[in-house]
């Protein structure tokens, strides 16, 4: 026979004993410390691919945009993975996680819009950007006019 207040009635209802390090909790999935972790990993990430989407010299080559797409999807994600972990804990989610969303999601739209600017240049129409998006021109061949 079992003793009913030994075993808990829920087997989600597990406690351990041991106390889990910040970084994860009785489950191994993460606890307090890993969401916050996440969440200004994430502000972290949002700012760098922005900075890099505003002033990377991307030469007019259009796959540079890629990779800045992909660092403020990074960001995004990161911080997306917070918000389970804060609610899990009972604790009201950081603020940090929507501006590394927000940060995140404009990165990518200046990608988008750079990248529009570049495939827009290369059939000679010229869309507002900023000079070292676009490739240099062409220096003249020295002894041919011009």
């Amino acid at each position: 026979m079992s003793d009913p207040e030994r075993e808990p009635a829920d087997p989600d209802d597990r406690r351990d004993p041991v106390p889990a390090p910040w970084f994860g909790d009785a489950y191994d999935v993460g606890g307090l410390g890993m969401g916050r972790l996440f969440a200004w990993g994430g502000l972290l990430l949002g700012v760098g691919a922005l900075a890099i989407a505003l002033f990377a010299p991307l030469a007019g080559q259009a796959l540079r945009t890629v990779w800045i797409a992909g660092f403020g999807a990074a960001a995004m994600w990161v911080a997306w993975m917070a918000p389970p972990r804060y609610r899990r804990s009972g604790v009201r989610v950081s603020k940090a996680v929507p501006v590394a969303m927000g940060l995140g999601a404009l990165a990518i739209i200046v990608a988008a819009y750079a990248f529009t600017v570049i495939f827009a240049a290369s059939s000679g129409v010229e869309l507002p950007a900023p000079g070292y998006w676009l490739a240099p021109a062409p220096s003249p061949s020295p002894g041919v006019p011009t």
